[in-house]
């Protein structure tokens, strides 16, 4: 575990290499843990933790309980004053303030609404420690149920659905032993029928199949 939680510190420093305002997600992830915020860290970070390979990203993503969404932003927006605030209709980003950034996001803060997020929040997570750091992230039903979404979400662009496909396989070949019930669970809050779906998707990878969503 302690060699998993050091590719996060390993992400960003490979994004560092890539922008010069990259943010740690250890450091806000132990801000949140300070001010007993309900959070999950997603995104790019969470797949080096599961894959085992550190990765660049431009930006750190969290998941908020309902409850504590306001608190956060407001956390965020004292430690990370150098970050422009945007309210988005479901999240709230935080982006650099720096002219001609192609991807301008450093931190984005997502609600739960969504009721696979809630879900993921309240019960499909897990606490990773290793000497002072703490973390919070999905468990990998939950990882994977997570990058399924996005894999058939109509509003990722076209240029990111192959990214998502290999991100998806990786996740569930990371894991030879996956709890099928809670992938079945997960996948029905993604959509209706979506549990099956998700399971066959599971099925195909594990047979060496090439998946494309």
């Amino acid at each position: 575990m302690k060699e998993q939680i050091e590719n996060l510190q390993k992400s960003f420093e490979l994004s560092s290499q890539q922008i010069d305002d990259a943010v740690n997600p250890l450091e806000v992830a132990a801000l949140f843990e300070s001010k007993n915020v309900s959070y999950v860290l997603i995104g790019g970070h969470m797949l080096s933790y599961y894959t085992g390979t550190a990765r660049a990203t431009v930006d750190v993503d969290f998941i908020i309980g309902g409850t504590d969404f306001e608190r956060a932003s407001k956390e965020i927006n004292k430690a990370y004053a150098q970050f422009k605030h945007h309210n988005r209709v479901y999240h709230v980003t935080y982006d650099t303030q720096k002219t001609h950034e192609k991807d301008p996001e450093r931190i984005d803060l997502v609600k739960d609404g969504f009721p696979l997020f809630k879900a993921v929040v309240q019960k499909y997570c897990v606490t990773l420690r290793a000497k002072k750091q703490v973390v919070k992230i999905p468990t990998i039903e939950a990882a994977i149920a997570l990058k399924f979404a996005a894999s058939i979400s109509p509003n990722r662009g076209d240029e990111n659905k192959p990214i998502d496909n290999a991100d998806l396989m990786r996740l569930i070949r990371a894991t030879p032993n996956l709890n099928e019930h809670a992938i079945l669970a997960l996948g029905e809050l993604v959509y209706s029928g979506g549990g099956k779906e998700l399971a066959a998707v599971v099925n195909d990878v594990r047979q060496g199949k090439t998946i494309s969503l």
